[in-house]
């Protein structure tokens, strides 16, 4: 059964909040020009460093904070199957990854490669929620799929069309948020789904860490500690069913009215 809203996805609706959050006080104080990179003359004239700690932590304009909320919305799925220790163990370490590699590339390769132009990395968390989206393509299978028909025969017939999944949604909201800002909103993404498979595949280092377990409470546990005192009871209830008897089909009829004028 497909569980709705935040339930069992804390990271998912934390991660949400904070988006939101620092994004509208970014907004409200008047400070986004922090968050953006520029190599030159951020990096290289005036050595702000500390613009590569910072500038995942919120989004500039309402379109990527529309497009990237209802992303991480989406993917919380990945959290209910990770688990939310792991799943939060993963976007801390393509969080910190991500920071590093999307400026080192810009920097040194893109850069040089074409001549200047590529020199602005816009702020906010795209990185890490590509590296999500490559776990949701790679794990998450499709729960339905439907046709789009491109065009009709004379006769009434289907014509050629276009087949898709229900997944077909979440990736148009992920092109959306990839082409707000080009080319350097597309070398975030580059970057962060790069990165995604590779930790999928335990191709980067140190891969397999975890955040310590004491900082998380065990919820799923409490949950399915829950599910078996229910399983249980419900067997007691079966039980004495059993032990009185079934009830003849006139009473069932007439119980069913029973109250009711």
């Amino acid at each position: 059964m497909q569980q709705s809203g935040f339930r069992s996805a804390p990271v998912s609706q934390a991660l949400l909040y904070f988006i939101v959050a620092s994004s509208l006080l970014a907004s409200i104080l008047d400070i986004k020009h922090y968050f953006h990179i520029q190599i030159i003359p951020h990096l290289w004239l005036y050595r702000q460093v500390w613009r590569i700690f910072i500038w995942q932590t919120c989004y500039a304009n309402a379109g990527e904070l529309l497009f990237g909320a209802l992303v991480i919305y989406h993917l919380r799925t990945i959290e209910r199957l990770f688990g939310t220790r792991k799943y939060a163990s993963f976007l801390v370490y393509c969080f910190v990854t991500t920071n590093v590699a999307a400026p080192l590339l810009l920097a040194t390769v893109f850069r040089p490669l074409t001549f200047g132009r590529m020199n602005y990395l816009p702020p906010g968390p795209t990185p890490i929620l590509f590296a999500a989206l490559a776990q949701y393509h790679a794990a998450i299978p499709g729960v339905y799929k439907f046709r789009l028909l491109t065009s009709t025969n004379s006769n009434g017939e289907e014509g050629p069309g276009i087949t898709l999944s229900d997944k077909f949604y979440v990736y148009l909201l992920s092109t959306q948020l990839a082409l707000c800002q080009p080319p350097g909103s597309l070398l975030s993404v580059a970057v962060g789904w790069v990165v995604g498979y590779a930790w999928r595949m335990d191709l980067l280092p140190k891969s397999k860490w975890r955040i310590p377990k004491w900082l998380f409470k065990d919820t799923q546990g409490a949950e399915f500690e829950n599910l078996r005192r229910r399983l249980r009871e419900g067997e007691g209830v079966a039980d004495a069913n059993q032990g009185v008897g079934q009830r003849p089909l006139v009473r069932q009829v007439l119980d069913q009215f029973r109250g009711a004028f």
